[in-house]
């Protein structure tokens, strides 16, 4: 790599050509001595393809929730670029995710994403000399590799987030930057850049996509699926840099090729960090395991997946002091970046023919069914689980999961009770081979429970996707035959506007018609108790919708339109008479509020989790919610608030005696308040409040450590008392209204959050962990002894009004499918 790069960084001059314009001479300014907003990354990205078409060509592939454009661009030599859809189409072929036979005489494809996290910066702007190296005709090396690889650069997966983190920086920095932490320009407001609109961190949801930049991204990446995956990140200052090969543990479905080559691709990078004398380390910190990454998203899809890591991120700025005084630039951190890119595009090519052989490799072995741990996952339908057998069936078809109906009978393992057990298939049944082009996310999404090499993670360990959506299931190693595309009838309505119509409350799709429902205008009521109408059986919590009290709206019209949109069946009521239940006047039929909620959204909460409700309420629940910052806590007007979300967070007004006179008197005259996680505790340590954490074991508590410990130890040790994020049974009250709808449910402990049981008359005990309760994942060896016989969701009344206590995030990421009706329960039908 040419030494002309850094002359051009450090000293700002305009190199030109061939006429094709430096991203210096382009801006205004070399790059690193300035936060580039994302209109003009892109800016630069269009101008480079107006004048090099024959090399260059961008694809819109969607829209930010903000509404910036999302944008890869392909850079290859000006024969691929001609055939681009014959190689996107042979490539296809090569991974088994289209029919016929691939060529392996194709390109190496090399997929480079920058800035997932927007307040990450230099990868966005190191991009801009990457992509200009590629094209500028003085470096002969690059065309060789453009002979070999098509490159595919998307500048920013997150533009919402980037431009959130440079309008900060460039609105607070002056003509010299200060490099001091205490320097305003280093201290980013909340919520930071890091995050999308809704604080999502978009890293980890490449598999769940829930997440409108994560959607549109798979759609186009899922459409190419490339060789090799480069996802550029920053960490904190006072790391050097980090590139492959990653830390243990590897899930076991990574294949020898793909550790190889991370190697190779990493000794490579290595000696070109070495020749200049830059630190750097690789096998520790960021493991492949959780599989929602930029890394292990493509490496379960056959692609070598790898994250670059440079010290920075929202505290550096343009340039910050280490905590050993050296002074770390943007400009460092742009060149570094910059540097590896080339490196990792140089490297492979040179290994281009075998990267193309080995993926094809890889998606044959996936179709032999060689990538897999079971040869088949079956989904048990219910009609009590059809809302999420839906719900789940869209997750897979975003993933380009192929699922089937089959007949006859088949032995695996049962997720729930953990036993060996022989299962008929029925009509409705989901059946998932594993041996499809997709193999090794399947066996990864789905394994019961993934081997750990190491306990010592970066994320969560457990995630099967039958415990996050609550539907029975079996793995086996068996092979049902005559498989058959597989399709639940669509619901079309036929409304009879007699007496009126009953909902089933049995998944999240019916809050989402309710929620609708009451949105406008439409009464509706709800039955505490179950009840049938001729052979249909309601669970408690189904919705009644009566024509008498609906005079005022167009009621057919709204019903079958809601309904269809979200697939949930209606029932003809004829009478107001119910059979095995009470009757519609009965005082246990109630009808619902549409609740006005609020939620503190700002500096002290947790990002992650306000923006996990906030995403719930706007885009999934589609259910108006009031955010106010914390600051304005004293501004409430309480008397237009019904329900209080409390999310992870700090709240200081819980010791402001005037505050949290108010919010009491407002809570005892009949309010509702939803804690979660970490309010939990705080409402806890409260004197007027009932919910006391679980005490320790005495026999625990009262064990001599050992002193003798090795320090060499000290970080695995640690671990003991450690869980990234397991998954527990949860046994729960069916009878109380928060767990209506549900029948199983798993909740994802990230810590020893248990509370003690209330004593009679002082609440309800309603969801809880027992002995023996955990299903999968890692927990260490001395909390696993205390993860027992405690509270994780509760309620009490305080006066006319009712704190529902969820200890556990069920809203996680927003791809715990089953946690969302409790939601749903909380917010529109829990009453003490």
């Amino acid at each position: 790599m040419k030494n002309f790069v850094l002359s051009l960084l450090f000293t700002g001059l305009s190199l030109c050509y061939a006429q094709l314009k430096s991203p210096a001479d382009f801006l205004g300014y070399p790059i690193g001595t300035k936060v580039t907003p994302h209109a003009r990354i892109l800016a630069y990205y269009d101008y480079l393809t107006a004048e090099r078409p024959e090399q260059m060509k961008m694809e819109s592939y969607g829209l930010s929730v903000e509404g910036r454009p999302l944008r890869i661009y392909y850079v290859s030599s000006p024969n691929h670029i001609r055939n681009l859809e014959n190689i996107r189409q042979n490539n296809l072929r090569l991974a088994r995710a289209a029919e016929g036979e691939g060529q392996v005489q194709s390109p190496a494809i090399i997929w480079i994403s920058n800035n997932v996290h927007g307040n990450e910066t230099s990868s966005a702007e190191a991009s801009m000399l990457t992509i200009y190296e590629l094209l500028n005709p003085q470096n002969s090396k690059a065309k060789g590799w453009l002979e070999k690889s098509l490159i595919i650069i998307d500048p920013s997966l997150n533009p919402d987030g980037t431009d959130r983190y440079a309008h900060f920086y460039n609105s607070v920095a002056g003509k010299n930057y200060h490099p001091d932490l205490y320097s305003r320009e280093h201290r980013e407001p909340w919520p930071g850049g890091r995050y999308n609109h809704y604080y999502f961190d978009l890293n980890r949801d490449w598999a769940w996509q829930t997440q409108a930049e994560s959607i549109q991204r798979a759609v186009i990446y899922n459409k190419w699926l490339p060789h090799i995956h480069v996802d550029f990140h920053e960490m904190g200052i006072n790391a050097p840099y980090y590139f492959p090969p990653a830390a243990e543990p590897f899930h076991e479905v990574i294949t020898s090729w793909q550790r190889e080559f991370q190697t190779t691709i990493g000794k490579h990078n290595a000696a070109y960090f070495d020749s200049k004398g830059w630190l750097y380390f690789t096998k520790e910190r960021f493991d492949l395991f959780y599989p929602s990454y930029g890394d292990t998203y493509p490496l379960y899809s056959g692609a070598i997946g790898m994250t670059y890591e440079k010290a920075g991120n929202s505290s550096a700025g343009l340039a910050v002091y280490t905590d050993s005084k050296d002074t770390l630039t943007l400009v460092d951190r742009v060149i570094q970046h910059h540097a590896s890119g080339l490196n990792v595009i140089e490297i492979v090519s040179q290994h281009a023919d075998q990267v193309v052989k080995e993926f094809k490799k890889f998606g044959d072995d996936a179709m032999a069914g060689k990538l897999s741990s079971y040869q088949t996952y079956v989904l048990k339908h219910d009609a009590a689980h059809e809302s999420r057998i839906r719900a789940l069936l869209h997750l897979l078809d975003k993933n380009n999961i192929k699922y089937y109906s089959g007949s006859g009978s088949l032995r695996g393992l049962d997720y729930f009770t953990k036993k060996e057990q022989n299962h008929s298939l029925q009509a409705k049944d989901v059946i998932v081979p594993a041996n499809q082009a997709k193999a090794a996310l399947i066996r990864v999404l789905f394994e019961p429970e993934a081997k750990l090499s190491d306990s010592i993670t970066y994320d969560i360990t457990a995630w099967a996707l039958p415990y996050v959506y609550g539907i029975p299931a079996i793995a086996s190693n068996s092979k049902p035959g005559n498989l058959q595309a597989y399709q639940l009838p669509k619901v079309q309505q036929e409304l009879s506007k007699g007496f009126g119509y009953a909902v089933k409350w049995d998944g999240f799709a019916a809050a989402q018609l309710t929620a609708a429902l009451l949105s406008q205008k439409v009464a509706v009521k709800s039955s505490e108790q179950a009840f049938k109408i001729g052979k249909e059986e309601f669970p408690k919590g189904s919705l009644l919708i009566l024509r008498e009290a609906n005079k005022r709206v167009d009621l057919e019209k709204i019903l079958k339109e809601q309904s269809e949109k979200l697939q949930v069946p209606l029932h003809n009521l004829t009478a107001g008479i119910m059979e095995g239940g009470k009757d519609l006047g009965s005082a246990e039929v109630k009808t619902l509020k549409a609740p006005r909620v609020l939620m503190l959204a700002g500096e002290g909460q947790r990002a992650t989790n306000v923006g996990e409700v906030w995403h719930y309420f706007d885009e999934q629940l589609n259910y108006p919610l009031i955010l106010v910052n914390p600051a304005d806590f004293s501004r409430i007007k309480w008397s237009e608030v019904d329900v209080f979300i409390m999310p992870n967070g700090q709240y200081p007004f819980l010791k402001n005696s005037s505050q949290v006179a108010e919010f009491t008197s407002w809570l005892k005259a009949g309010g509702k308040v939803i804690a979660l996680e970490s309010a939990v505790s705080q409402l806890a340590a409260l004197d007027w409040t009932a919910l006391k954490p679980l005490k320790t074991d005495s026999a625990t508590s009262k064990t001599k450590p050992n002193l003798l410990k090795k320090y060499g130890d000290r970080e695995r040790e640690a671990l003991e008392e450690y869980t990234a994020g397991a998954i527990y049974r949860v046994t729960f009250d069916d009878s109380h209204p928060l767990m209506f709808g549900t029948k199983d449910y798993f909740t994802l402990k990230q810590g020893a959050n248990l509370y003690q049981y209330f004593e009679a008359g002082k609440g309800w005990n309603i969801g809880y962990i027992k002995e023996g309760a955990k299903t999968a994942g890692f927990v260490g060896h001395s909390l696993a002894k205390k993860m027992k016989n405690g509270l994780i969701f509760g309620s009490e009344s305080v006066g006319q009004g009712t704190i529902i206590y969820l200890a556990d995030n069920v809203l996680f990421r927003n791809f715990w499918e089953n946690g969302k009706l409790i939601m749903a329960n909380a917010v529109f039908l829990t009453a003490d």
